[in-house]
């Protein structure tokens, strides 16, 4: 019974980018797979993950809110781990509020995105099985950049954090204004869709990323903690993908050759924050989530806290050129990069 909880997860978020390679690359390894999504009327979605290979025999589709605690226990119930790769955000008008004892209360913000990382918390310790969460998050959060935001530290590891009170450069510039608010942002760029993506919501974007981990990187420090919490800071995410669109991190990463501005706007605030494009592979990154199923023994030092993952950290500059050398059929339409400091 224990190597079969062991075996079973739950994956927030299972229908985006990143989840649903993920959802895959578990079904590969033989897991039981319990994944979330938010409306399970959606055939585009379900039928998407219901056609992986053994999703028939280790796949149960689950429709599940974060900001109402209840619907993640059925899910979360029997798991040995648990993939955050859905978060809460600001840009979300739900998050407002929560659902408790059927009467939905209002909160502000910052309320709304902790409140919403202890309820998940709180089921996966109800569960009585769950040995480690697993938080797909993103390096937006963890940018070397200086407190008085006057350039950048000479490292970058998982030590550092992004400074929260200041107004970021390419954050607000509305170049879409007609476009909505992302109804349910994911836990790192990688995942916007292109039609609703506002560069305005990058500086609430980064914050929520902050409180989130935050609150759940307290879990850790508990002395009567029942499971490890591990965040993976992903840089900017590229490759294959399940879809049939697109991803908004591709796009950003195309951004040069399309001419998008909005995503090349993208492009510039992750250069301009960090200092750099960290990239990684899609594969790589869930191979990284998959990781932590295997390193997790019954008796050891705990693996837990927060770990840095991108294959790489070129400029602006570099991707432009990469794709000049490496594609000189294609024309660049738009080749402006952040000045480097």
């Amino acid at each position: 019974m224990e190597g079969e909880k062991s075996r079973l997860c739950c994956v927030t978020g299972a229908a985006g980018y990143i989840g649903s390679w993920l959802v895959r690359k578990l079904l590969d390894r033989g897991c039981v797979v319990h994944a979330t999504l938010r409306n399970l009327g959606d055939e585009s979605k379900t039928a998407l993950l219901r056609g992986f290979p053994g999703a028939a025999e280790r796949l149960v589709l689950f429709e599940a809110d974060i900001y109402d605690a209840v619907s993640f226990q059925q899910a979360i119930a029997g798991c040995g781990f648990v993939f955050l790769v859905a978060s809460p955000t600001s840009q979300d008008d739900r998050c407002s509020s929560k659902v408790q004892g059927g009467t939905r209360l209002i909160l502000d913000a910052s309320e709304a995105i902790v409140d919403a990382t202890r309820t998940i918390l709180q089921q996966c310790e109800l569960s009585k099985t769950v040995r480690r969460v697993i938080h797909t998050g993103s390096i937006l959060a963890a940018a070397p950049l200086k407190e008085d935001g006057d350039g950048y530290k000479d490292f970058v590891d998982e030590s550092c954090w992004t400074p929260h009170n200041l107004s970021y450069a390419y954050s607000n510039e509305a170049l879409d204004v007609s476009a909505p608010f992302l109804p349910w942002l994911p836990t790192c760029i990688s995942c916007i869709d292109a039609e609703l993506l506002t560069t305005r919501m990058m500086q609430a974007y980064v914050s929520c990323k902050i409180l989130s981990e935050k609150e759940l990187l307290k879990y850790n420090d508990s002395p009567s903690r029942a499971f490890d919490v591990v965040i993976l800071l992903l840089g900017l995410v590229g490759g294959d993908t399940a879809l049939p669109y697109v991803p908004g991190s591709m796009q950003t990463m195309l951004s040069p050759l399309t001419g998008d501005e909005a995503f090349h706007n993208s492009l510039k605030f992750v250069q301009a924050l960090s200092g750099a494009v960290p990239l990684v592979h899609i594969d790589d990154a869930c191979e990284a989530h998959a990781f932590f199923i295997d390193e997790c023994p019954a008796a050891a030092a705990p693996v837990a806290g927060r770990f840095l993952c991108a294959a790489g950290h070129p400029n602006m500059r570099d991707v432009v050129d990469h794709y000049a050398r490496q594609h000189p059929e294609l024309r660049l339409r738009i080749t402006e990069c952040v000045k480097l400091v």
